[in-house]
């Protein structure tokens, strides 16, 4: 596999998939214009709660 292939993969996966939902809880939480790496961040940290609300909910927590 090509290694720009990957590289635009995951950047492709990280501004569509993971950065919108950071900027959005960001924006719900008072602040206007979040930057990106602070969209980054939270929006893993979103991801994962996901995961694990799912997972709570597969296993009949």
């Amino acid at each position: 596999m090509d290694n720009d292939f990957i590289d635009d993969a995951i950047s492709f996966l990280v501004k569509r998939v993971v950065v919108p939902p950071g900027q959005w809880v960001l924006e719900q939480v008072g602040e206007p214009r979040p930057t990106e790496i602070a969209s980054l961040v939270t929006g893993l940290t979103f991801w994962a709660f996901v995961v694990c609300l799912v997972f709570a909910l597969v296993l009949g927590w």
